[in-house]
């Protein structure tokens, strides 16, 4: 469980230079995980940068073309490509697993919500629009629905 307040660098691939960042962010260490919500050629400059061993979390599909590695990419560092959605996470994970990551994540958005630029706030009856403008090209921050 998150129990921590320390800042995690996000980058975002959006902008030219973006690996230099991740670079820098990392100080010289290591890079073992990276999360990726877009998919396609994002996806594939993030398996660069990850260090032997490391393993990259794909949980969006924004971009419309595939994630396209060739085997040895995987194979000579030995990277792990994983792929995770809401909809298996409600299906395959028990109720008390759920009630304690969606208490983790209670924990961690306050403590780093000045990470996030928020584009937007929709309710649930501002679903189709909120959907709309996440995926609207240029788009910068967060789009967030809320449950009211």
């Amino acid at each position: 469980m998150y129990t921590g307040s320390t800042r995690r660098p996000v980058v975002s691939t959006e902008h030219p230079g973006w690996a230099d960042e991740v670079g820098g962010a990392a100080a010289g260490r290591p890079v073992s995980v990276a999360f990726d919500p877009i998919g396609g050629k994002p996806a594939e400059s993030l398996l660069d940068l990850l260090t032997p061993g490391g393993k990259l979390v794909s949980y969006g599909q924004i971009a419309q073309e595939p994630i396209s590695v060739h085997a040895s990419t995987l194979l000579h560092k030995s990277l792990t490509l994983r792929g995770k959605n809401i909809g298996r996470w409600l299906s395959e994970v028990s109720a008390e697993r759920r009630a304690s990551d969606v208490a983790a994540a209670k924990l961690i958005a306050p403590a780093l919500k000045d990470q996030f630029e928020v584009a937007s706030t929709y309710g649930l009856g501002g679903l189709a629009d909120a959907v709309g403008h996440a995926v609207r090209p240029g788009k910068v921050g967060t789009v967030l629905v809320r449950p009211w």
